[in-house]
């Protein structure tokens, strides 16, 4: 009897050890609180469609990417501002009512996919959903 206690306090244990460390390796190195995303990737047909993420914790923002300049031949500066919602000519990003982040993307005619990133701040850190609109 007393053996199995044993056993059942160190399965205990180690439990709580597997999991510590398992939130430890997926944290940010500088997060105090992360971010965390339902999904982490999103696919949509070249229809159109909307998919919705879950994002905690809440309040979050997004960051939109706005071009600046051109540096170079092929390179950009960008700024970042944090935005309840935005939209481009494929897809359009906004927090709806209820918390959750909304994707929305337009008929897409082009024959190669395409593909967008989006950013969110909820915590110390952002979190990046990459997403895909196949041809």
């Amino acid at each position: 009897m007393y053996t199995r206690v044993k056993k059942a306090v160190l399965f205990i244990v180690g439990v709580f050890l597997l999991t510590g460390c398992v939130d430890l390796w997926e944290r940010e190195p500088d997060c105090k609180v992360s971010t965390k995303v339902s999904q982490k990737k999103l696919t949509f047909p070249n229809v159109g469609g909307q998919q919705y993420v879950e994002v905690t914790p809440k309040p979050f923002y997004l960051i939109q990417k706005i071009e600046v300049g051109k540096v170079g031949e092929h390179g950009y500066t960008y700024e970042e501002r944090p935005v309840n919602s935005y939209n481009t000519e494929h897809y359009t990003v906004r927090k709806i009512e209820d918390g959750r982040l909304l994707v929305q993307t337009n008929r897409y005619y082009g024959d190669k996919p395409y593909e967008f990133s989006i950013e969110v701040k909820g915590g110390d850190c952002s979190k990046t959903i990459y997403c895909t609109i196949k041809p």
